[in-house]
This record gives C-alpha cells, structure tokens and sequence, in this order.
C-alpha cells in the first residue's frame, strides 16, 4: 500500500512538471507582452536622463533579447531567486512570504464557510430529492452561481457594514487600534490564540467572515451539486437496496456506506474550488483591502513590476498542483480502486 501511495506521488509530481513549465513560459511572454517598461517606472524621477534609463535597463537585463531573459529567468527560478519588488525594493519571495499566509488564511477560512453550507444542504436535497427542499437549494445554489464575488462583497458591505453596523469596518485584518500578536505562522487566529489573545481572535475573524463569504459564495454551487449528485447516485446504488432489505438503521446507511462513496466526485471538486480560490481572490483582497499575495500582485501588475506577477502565477500553480496531489492520496485512502489506477 504504500508502495503504491509513493508511486502515485511520484508520477503525478513528474506529471506536473511539464505543466509548470508550461505556466513559467506562458506567463513571461504575456508579462513580457504587456505595455510599459520597467526601467521607466524605476527610474521615474526629475533628474532622470535618457542614459539613466538605459543603464538601468541594461541593470535590469532588459537588453538582452527576450530568449536570454527567458533563461536568465529559468536559472533564477531554479536557484529559488525570483527577482526584486520594483515597488517595495524587496526580494520578492520575502514579500510573498508576509503575505501568503493572510492569503492562505482567508482562502481556508472561505473553504471551510463553503463546505459548512454546501455539503449539507446537497445530502439533504439527494435525501429528499424533488421535494421543496430540495427546489429550494436549487434556487439558492443557481443564484450563487450566478453572484460575482466581489458584487456579493459590495452587497455584504452595504447591509452589514452601512446600514445595521454590525460589522467590523471591511479594510485589513484587524482594526486601526489592535495590535497584531507575535508572528509565529502568520496565521492571525492561530498566532493569537498561540499567546491565548482571544480578544484579538475574534477579532481576527470577525474581518473575515465578510471577504470570506464573498470568496464563499461561488463554492456554493459546485460542491452542492457535487454532493446532490453523488448522494442521489449512492442512493440508487444496488448494495444501499440490499442494505435497505437487511434492516441496516438508516443513519448508518448514510453515513457509513452512501457517503464515503459519494464523496469521491466531491473531493475532487473540492481541490478545485480551493485552488480557485488561492488564484482568484484578488477582487476580493482589493475591495477588503486584505495583505494577501492577491492585491500585492494587482499593485505590482499596475506598476509593471514583472517579478512578483510572475512568480504570483508560478506559486498558485505549485499550490494547485500540490493541492491536486493530496486530493489523489485522500481519494486512494477512501476507494482502493483508485490505487490502481494511480
């Protein structure tokens, strides 16, 4: 068996290898496509000359023809360097570094919000399926489909934040007065309950629920089809019918045999939607004004600042690939079918 589970972690690591290098190339030349020099941005300033620019330029090994920047680019990748913050004077890998675990963070936190309504709601719509309840989720889930996160986020601002005040105010992840807790993970929750501040705790989850639920909302739909789907599929299976006719407690029906087989399909739309969200909450992190990889990113792209758009897009694609990998081993560990085929 866990000959097998090595096997399979080493063939889908050489598998993601191709795609990774397929991501590097394709995001150096559309950055590379983009309008703008970077020498002009960094060497914007009164006293600047024509000969400044371009002596930065040739600093920068912008110079150089577009192949040669490509393998400047792949050594650097290789020896873990992925170049300076043009904006923050940084190396970049130490700005991510800050700000990946706000990012991590939320996205955990949206996932968790996602599976606590969806999975739910899509076991009880496949239990009584065709019922109200079930129209119900329908409607629910066909409207967060259909909600832009960041529309959703302006909605939950409006109404939490202007009209009842209930809500702390949507910038950042703590207030103006709080001070942080020592970094110990960079997890804000986790670092303050680490050193027992449960004021700032709360606190800290309090600021995301709202960016969270906007990141959440598009989850929604998928994971409750997924679990309707795969519910309903169980449900109607030959060994649930026999059970039935054995007397086996309905409780231990569902739990025991209808959902671990039907959580297949979901766990896969779960690695998705979590990898979804690592990449595409940056509309989110704008309008929450959240620390995360996201916004940082964004700020970056407007200010042709090559370096950390590219290696934005590189670490989502390694995290999508890990993530894709532990969905494989949770899948193998549930059906052992699945080890074969890995």
């Amino acid at each position: 068996m866990k000959h097998r589970t090595l096997r399979l972690i080493v063939w889908r690591l050489l598998m993601a290898l191709p795609i990774l290098f397929g991501v590097i190339v394709v995001t150096f030349v559309l950055i590379r496509a983009l309008p703008g020099d970077p020498a002009i941005v960094y060497a914007s300033g009164p006293n600047m000359s024509q000969e400044d620019i371009e002596a930065i330029r040739r600093a920068m090994g912008l110079d150089k023809s577009v192949f040669e920047q490509f393998l400047i680019y792949l050594n650097n990748i290789a020896h873990l360097n992925f170049g300076t913050s043009l904006v923050t004077g940084q190396p970049v890998l130490k700005d991510f570094a800050v700000r990946l675990p706000a990012t991590l963070e939320l996205a955990i936190f949206a996932f968790a919000l996602s599976l606590i309504m969806a999975l739910p709601i899509g076991i009880i719509s496949a239990i009584y399926r065709d019922s109200w309840i079930d129209q119900l989720a329908r409607v629910v889930t066909s409207v967060s489909a259909a909600m832009p996160g960041f529309f959703f986020g302006l909605i939950l601002i409006f109404i939490f934040y202007f009209l009842l005040g209930v809500a702390p105010e949507p910038i950042g992840r703590l207030s103006g007065w709080s001070f942080a807790p020592p970094t110990v993970t960079g997890f804000m929750t986790i670092d303050a309950a680490l050193i027992g501040d449960w004021e700032i705790f709360w606190e800290a989850i309090g600021k995301m629920l709202m960016p969270a639920a906007s990141m959440a909302i598009f989850a929604v739909a998928p994971l409750m089809r997924m679990m309707r789907g795969g519910m309903i599929d169980a449900l109607d299976s030959d060994y649930i019918k026999s059970a039935r006719a054995y007397g086996i407690p309905r409780r231990k029906i569902l739990l025991q045999y209808a959902l671990p087989n039907a959580m297949l399909p979901v766990l896969a739309t779960m690695g998705m939607v979590l990898s979804t969200m690592l990449g595409a909450n940056i509309m989110i992190e704008k309008l929450f004004a959240w620390p995360g990889i996201g916004s940082y990113s964004v700020n970056a792209l407007t200010g042709v600042d090559y370096a950390p758009v590219q290696a934005f897009v590189l670490i989502v694609a390694v995290l999508f690939v890990l993530m894709t990998l532990v969905i494989d081993i949770l899948s193998a560990a549930i059906d052992p079918r699945y080890k074969l085929k890995g």
